[in-house]
């Protein structure tokens, strides 16, 4: 038995553990749902809900009249978060038969998203199909961290008739990453075209957004499941462009099955009014994850990618206006000279052929009007190959325009110097008269014969070429012309000569009813032996005030007149709303 004391003192210790007890459990309950409040509710927050992205609309691309070129459109996309996954192993097998694709691939995805150290949800697969969702869905369960939300798909309108112009939007890649702090793991960014070179403009700001998940990490599929946003997008900056749609698609049309290039522009400005290059591709694949029958088609043989309006080759008789400007700046041959034109000439034991073997007196203005080889042999034979390479260069030959486009060529406007340096030869008097009607080593885009019959339509005004006109609504300026010193007597006979090219020579095709046309046929030889010719027609309009420049390359065409020039014609009529009733009003005048 314990007596009174003894228990009392008990008594006592054992209420002050009860009391210090009920103190301490008060006491963390107060620091816990006090002090602590902010701390444990955010956890409680983020234990049964997740922040995810709110994807920044791209900036839309317009033509010069308000038409779409690109937009977007609502998409959904496979996305793994990155602190939720974890059975790699075993998701990316299950994933693997999902998608079609490789269990390797997916492992590694998987497994450098993991290691990354951020709570927002990383892209795996873009632009997903309704049957790819719903087995996504009827395999949750096993899919831990994996999850499928809304995205924005890039969307091109015009497919293919647009897409050297624009280029296409893909997944950031390891590079790109590694040179862009601020950019992330599954971010859409330009990869050619306009959309390259103005991603930053474009992109916009991407925001997140928070969304009530299970214990899978997985987004609660309930109307109530509404998502808060905590920090809002802000959309990328629209662009307006010069291009003309109208034309766009008429010089797409014309060019159908060929390989080649068309470019027209205004000489007054600089702007581009249409650019195509064919074979073309289809930019919308590059949303989604590229399928098989579509990879064949971008690698097919005639290089659908590759954009040959930026692309160098030699120009041939589009040449000869140089070439005549140079011997008259040269005074190698005078306005009023006359030239006996034959079947060719020949030099040190090689001869050196005409196109044709008709003889006869020309005056400088009919040897252009018939581009006849044999005359611009006897100017090459009293020049220098400099002084037909810096007349070129100042029209722009052998330096890239400045186009608002990747990957564009120099060209080249080739002498003795260059010659010595890389081929280790010397200039023979051979490689002047090549040189003189366009051949030899010379190396010209369309892109840049554009600009350089620019020159000639604006009398020595060299515009620099340009596809964009504003961003967002800031009017961005015109573009400083080069101004191009010449003697106007012998600039008015090189274009005396362009104009009679379309009235009574090699350009005829391209007359039109009350519009007089100016411009060059051409005929390049180029690899392989016995091919045809690659066919060149460069063309302004009206003479007396021009407002459009057109230049046609067809690859392989033949001449230039029958290959290149009716698509010119197409690409006139329409800037000019010429119809066939135009044609027969015309036919009407000329009989009364």
């Amino acid at each position: 038995m314990l007596d009174e004391n003894t228990f009392k003192i008990k008594s006592i210790i054992l209420t002050l553990v009860l009391l210090l007890c009920s103190a301490s459990l008060v006491f963390r309950l107060g620091w816990l749902q006090l002090a602590n409040y902010k701390y444990y509710r955010n956890k409680a927050i983020e234990n049964s809900s997740r922040v995810t992205f709110l994807r920044a609309p791209r900036g839309v691309i317009y033509d010069r009249h308000g038409n779409l070129l690109a937009t977007n459109a609502e998409s959904l996309s496979l996305v793994a978060i990155p602190s939720q996954l974890d059975d790699i192993e075993n998701e990316s097998i299950l994933l693997s038969k999902i998608l079609n694709q490789t269990q390797t691939e997916l492992f590694n995805k998987l497994d450098s998203i993991s290691l990354r150290n951020s709570i927002l949800p990383v892209v795996i697969e873009r632009d997903l199909d309704i049957e790819t969702v719903s087995k996504i869905y009827e395999n949750q369960l096993f899919l831990p961290g994996i999850d499928i939300l809304s995205d924005i798909s890039r969307v091109y309108p015009y497919s293919d008739i647009t897409a050297h112009i624009l280029g296409y939007c893909g997944e950031i890649t390891e590079s790109q990453l590694a040179n862009n702090n601020d950019r992330k793991m599954g971010d859409v960014v330009g990869q050619e075209g306009i959309e390259k070179i103005y991603d930053d403009q474009l992109r916009g700001i991407d925001g997140e957004q928070r969304i009530k998940v299970n214990a899978l990490g997985q987004a609660l599929r309930d109307k109530s499941n509404i998502p808060k946003i905590t920090k809002q997008a802000v959309p990328g900056l629209p662009i307006i462009t010069s291009i003309d749609l109208d034309l766009q698609k008429i010089a797409y049309e014309a060019l159908a099955g060929k390989s080649g290039a068309c470019v027209a522009c205004d000489p007054r400005t600089g702007e581009i009014l249409a650019l195509v290059s064919q074979p073309s591709f289809n930019p919308n694949i590059f949303s989604h994850k590229i399928k098989p029958n579509d990879w064949q088609k971008l690698n097919a043989p005639d290089h659908p990618l590759f954009n040959r309006a930026l692309s160098g080759y030699p120009p041939g008789s589009i040449w000869k206006a140089i070439t005549l400007l140079a011997a008259l700046e040269s005074h190698v041959v005078k306005p009023d000279t006359k030239l006996q034109v034959s079947g060719g000439i020949s030099l040190g034991g090689f001869f050196f052929g005409d196109w044709t073997r008709s003889t006869g007196l020309f005056d400088l203005v009919k040897c252009l009007a018939w581009s006849r080889d044999s005359a611009f042999y006897q100017m090459g034979l009293k020049l220098k190959p400099e002084q037909i390479k810096y007349w070129a260069c100042l029209f722009g030959g052998g330096r890239p325009t400045g186009v608002e486009l990747p990957h564009e060529s120099s060209g080249l406007i080739p002498d003795s110097a260059w010659k010595l340096r890389v081929m280790k030869e010397k200039w023979y008097p051979g490689n002047t008269l090549h040189m003189s009607i366009g051949q030899t080593f010379i190396q010209l885009t369309p892109m840049q014969a554009a600009r350089i019959y620019c020159g000639f339509a604006g009398h020595g005004k060299l515009p620099n070429l340009h596809l964009v006109t504003q961003i967002n609504k800031r009017v961005l300026p015109v573009p400083a012309c080069e101004n191009i010193k010449t003697n106007k007597e012998y600039l008015k006979v090189v274009l005396d000569g362009l104009e009679a090219v379309v009235a009574s020579g090699t350009g005829g095709i391209c007359r039109l009813p009350g519009i007089k046309v100016a411009g060059k046929t051409g005929s390049a030889e180029a690899p392989p032996a016995h091919s045809k010719t690659h066919a060149w027609f460069a063309c302004y309009a009206p003479v007396e005030n021009p407002s459009i420049v057109i230049v046609v390359f067809v690859e392989h065409g033949g001449h230039g007149g029958s290959a290149a020039a009716p698509v010119a014609k197409q690409v006139l009529e329409k800037y000019f709303h010429l119809t066939t009733a135009s044609y027969n009003t015309k036919k009407k005048i000329l009989k009364h």
